[in-house]
């Protein structure tokens, strides 16, 4: 899939999500909206019923018109033409609730015409709840009328929420959607990145193979050809190319069947205890020619007392042998390695540092993800299948340690491989 098809995708999907949220977001409101008209309506009618049955009790003409008072969305103040015992009022409000299906908890409180305050306050528990309360005692106070009541509703915009539980599961439901979209979209973008990822490491090991066999094919026909046979010298000199050749294909292919094991949970240790400093020398004569070669500098700061460890000797001599192959590959036109071991109380760290062209901070986070290799534009002058740091952060932490990476562009870089002694 092409990158203007991913970004096209992308935004598209980014532009869907957001629509679909402002569309839920619109309705909910409104919905939320709607519902708490009507429970301000039934409001209203409770407590205008209430007032009638006080008139009834008192036996005086009921009030029509601005009896109930809305101050607040949490207040609201009746008129009546009398006093009331409080425990009355209580129970007519609380029938009246329940008969409208209005069960939230709610506080009300007599207006005292001797105090000229609100007096007589109760809590209505309509919930079932036994939660405790401060009584409200600042209703407003009404500019007409002697006698009237104030009611208030602590949770009123909670249970205006409740009433909406279709809304509530419409929106989770939603967000499912939402969230199994970003799913889809991260794993088309991790698609499109171990694609990539493939893409370079296909290139990386054609142009690798590439190389020895077209040697390989060249020494061939040159050894084909019936004279060779009387020219001994050239006859060892293309035998030597193909023998070198091919030995540098098979370190290939070993090394791609490393990391294939590896990952599938296939590698096995056979650890021993080793002295690491012969280790180390055994990797320095390794590099002995290779460094020769380019005029290169290898130096080993050892310690004069052998440190042993238990560890399976192939697979460190391989992870030692690839930090000194990249130190090689990445110095310069005056390569200068070092290698050094430190015995800590604790741990034992083998460092190999380069004088080479660094590593920006952004790509030393993603050095030891398989196939990863610090991009470099058009230029491919150093060869790699992004495998070697793989696999060394694989051996160090099947004995337990880890890798860490230190580097500033132009400066150079070190390689710490940590391990526990326990």
């Amino acid at each position: 899939m092409k990158n203007a098809t991913i970004r096209l995708v992308f935004v598209l999907a980014l532009l869907s999500a957001a629509g679909i949220i402002a569309t839920q977001a619109f309705w909910v409101k409104r919905a939320y909206d709607l519902e708490e008209k009507e429970v301000d309506l039934k409001i209203n009618d409770v407590l205008r019923n209430v007032a009638f049955q006080v008139s009834q009790i008192h036996k005086s003409q009921p009030q029509v018109y601005n009896i109930v008072d809305r101050v607040s969305p949490e207040y609201y103040m009746v008129q009546i033409d009398g006093h009331v015992p409080g425990k009355l009022l209580g129970h007519l409000l609380q029938a009246e609730f329940e008969k409208r299906n209005l069960i939230t908890d709610f506080q009300f409180g007599i207006y005292d015409c001797m105090k000229d305050s609100i007096a007589d306050i109760h809590y209505i528990h309509m919930s079932g709840s036994s939660e405790t309360f401060d009584p409200i005692d600042s209703f407003p106070k009404m500019t007409n009328g002697n006698y009237y009541f104030g009611v208030y509703f602590p949770h009123r915009n909670s249970y205006v929420a409740t009433q909406l539980s279709v809304w509530t599961y419409s929106s989770l439901g939603l967000l499912c959607v939402l969230i199994f979209l970003a799913y889809v979209v991260f794993l088309i973008l991790k698609q499109k990145r171990l694609s990539e990822v493939q893409k370079d490491f296909v290139n990386n090991m054609t142009h690798e193979f590439k190389t020895p066999l077209t040697s390989i094919q060249l020494a061939a026909e040159v050894l084909s050809k019936p004279d060779i046979i009387n020219k001994p010298q050239r006859l060892l000199n293309y035998a030597t190319i193909i023998d070198t050749e091919a030995t540098q294909l098979a370190q290939q292919v070993e090394r791609v069947l490393q990391m294939t094991n590896a990952h599938k949970g296939a590698l096995q240790l056979r650890k021993t205890n080793l002295c690491l400093q012969e280790i180390i020398r055994e990797v320095a004569l390794k590099f002995e020619s290779q460094f020769q070669k380019k005029n290169a500098v290898l130096r080993l700061n050892l310690p004069g007392e052998p440190v042993y460890f238990e560890a399976d000797g192939l697979h460190l001599k391989n992870a030692v042998s690839n930090l000194v192959d990249n130190a090689l590959k990445y110095s310069g036109e005056h390569p200068r390695v070092e290698v050094q071991l430190t015995n800590m109380p604790d741990e034992i760290e083998i460092a190999v540092a380069d004088n080479g062209i660094g590593i920006d901070e952004e790509h030393q986070k993603l050095l030891f993800k398989k196939f990863y290799r610090v991009p470099t534009g058009n230029v491919h002058d150093v060869k790699g299948f992004g495998l070697g740091l793989n696999y060394v952060r694989i051996i160090a932490r099947a004995h337990n340690g880890e890798i860490y990476c230190s580097s500033k562009p132009g400066k150079g870089s070190k390689f710490y491989m940590i391990f526990p002694k326990k």
